[in-house]
């Protein structure tokens, strides 16, 4: 699983702009357009709304003369910025198909210009997250507007890779210009992806970014404090620090996770025990002890989510009396789990299970492997008992 939402990405609109992909097993791939508009913070706020308000939000809205990001809904669900091609739904094409709003005109290309910056190699970090190789399948880009540009349904429906908006079928615009495509690839830093010859599946190399509760702190993906500086320290002690671009830090970054998994695998692990995120036993034996937090010695007590409870209380069946509360309580932990997965959003986090948590459960069944009828949402004891073991419940029958 990619990054669904990016960090540097100030947040536009509500974050629900579509839904799930049509063809989750094509190749995964980026679309890029322009808004024919100036750059600028009042131009980034103008088209911003507008694209809102006519209900065509891309995921990402980029200003190139600014670097500033914005981000309007999951990369992991479809946005609303193609026309269909017939029955097809381009927006709903592959894995993914993350859209790219540039604040410029596509007779001017702004590769020319831009000023990328961080902002701009945090959303290419993102968009390889999820495997897409750094390739223009349909080739070259329209130059200004004339009807240049190759729009092979063959194409689109079989490569991931980049692709302009003038290279989707069923779409009759010619953006984003003739831009350098070497050059906006290449200011995305290092990292790329080969590319994959049309296939598609897991990522095998993808970083995990989860966190994990050890002794009362935090470490995985986006954990911060000095136990996280500590552990960066001994991975180069012990000579795995060969992917810090600085040296460790009180922030963990996929480096941290790259470095740990290579001292796991040098402890005898492998596959998933292997993903760069600590357990107990491979962290005692990297710093000779356990740290402990600050506030107590003793891990804090976990919350207990009974699957009877949140069966009864997804069928709105939920007692007026006693039960009330427990089973409100025990949602909201499922429902904050599911959160911190980057599946529900912020404002469906209410303690009331309803259609929204619905799709986002199904979502975590689908990441945990099932398909079909076994990802409709029902929660079950073993998809339970994975989501609190990640996220720090326990769950009961």
């Amino acid at each position: 699983m990619g990054e669904i939402w990016i960090k540097e990405a100030e947040r536009i609109g509500s974050g629900n702009i579509g839904g799930a992909m049509d063809t989750p097993s094509a190749p995964p791939r980026v679309v890029w357009h322009t808004t024919e508009s100036g750059g600028g913070d009042a131009a980034f706020s103008a088209v911003g709304s507008y694209l809102s308000r006519v209900s065509s939000e891309p995921h990402i809205l980029y200003d190139p003369t600014t670097d500033r990001l914005g981000q309007y809904g999951p990369l992991s669900e479809s946005a609303r910025a193609l026309k269909n091609d017939g029955s097809t739904r381009t927006n709903r094409t592959g894995r993914v198909c993350i859209q790219i709003e540039v604040l410029a005109h596509a007779g001017k290309p702004f590769t020319a210009y831009w000023k990328p910056g961080p902002n701009f190699r945090a959303l290419m970090r993102a968009i390889r997250s999820w495997g897409v190789p750094d390739v223009w399948p349909a080739g070259s880009l329209a130059s200004s507007y004339s009807d240049n540009a190759s729009r092979s349904r063959t194409t689109w429906a079989t490569q991931g890779g980049h692709y302009g908006h003038c290279h989707v079928p069923g779409n009759d615009h010619w953006d984003p210009g003739n831009i350098d495509r070497a050059a906006l690839l290449a200011a995305g830093g290092e990292g790329g992806t080969t590319p994959q010859g049309g296939t598609s599946g897991p990522i095998s190399d993808s970083v995990a970014r989860y966190q994990v509760t050890i002794n009362g702190l935090t470490y995985g993906y986006n954990a911060y404090g000095d136990h996280v500086t500590s552990v960066g320290r001994a991975l180069v002690a012990r000579g795995f620090g060969r992917h810090y671009e600085v040296g460790p830090g009180p922030r963990w970054s996929d480096a941290d996770t790259l470095n740990y998994a290579d001292y796991q695998r040098s402890l005898g692990y492998s596959g998933s025990d292997a993903d760069g995120v600590p357990g107990e036993t491979s962290l005692r034996a990297l710093l000779g002890t356990l740290p402990g937090s600050s506030m107590s010695a003793a891990k804090p007590s976990k919350p207990v989510v009974s699957l009877a409870h949140l069966l009864t209380a997804r069928r709105k069946d939920i007692p007026a009396r006693t039960g009330h509360t427990t089973y409100k309580a025990e949602v909201l932990v499922v429902e904050r789990a599911l959160q911190a997965e980057g599946l529900l959003a912020a404002k469906w986090v209410d303690g009331s299970w309803g259609t929204k948590t619905d799709a986002a459960y199904a979502a975590w069944q689908r990441r945990c492997g099932y398909h079909g009828s076994a990802a409709d949402g029902v929660p079950g004891i073993a998809s339970l008992r994975r989501l609190a073991s990640k996220r720090g419940f326990t769950a009961t029958p």
